[in-house]
């Protein structure tokens, strides 16, 4: 990670080859969890939160920090 705390392209894709390799070994579940690793980009997170809530968001069980990183640790109450 940078010094940020957010993930660097490399550690980006070596989750996502995890995945992938979990998905063809038919580790669907685990494949899953790796992915939820991954974070996502900070207008999607925005955009989930501003359709269906921020619990919801939440529940998702996503790594949100990049949103984090580009909306203050405190986006998703406000």
């Amino acid at each position: 990670m940078n010094s940020m705390g957010q993930m660097t392209l490399h550690e980006k894709l070596a989750l996502a080859m995890k995945s992938i390799e979990l998905e063809k070994a038919g580790k669907l579940e685990e494949a899953i969890m790796v992915q939820k690793m991954l974070p996502i980009e900070a207008p999607l997170a925005k955009t989930i939160k501003e359709n269906f809530g921020a619990e919801a968001l939440k529940a998702c069980g996503l790594n949100l920090s990049e949103a984090e990183a580009v909306y203050g640790k405190d986006w998703l109450t406000r």
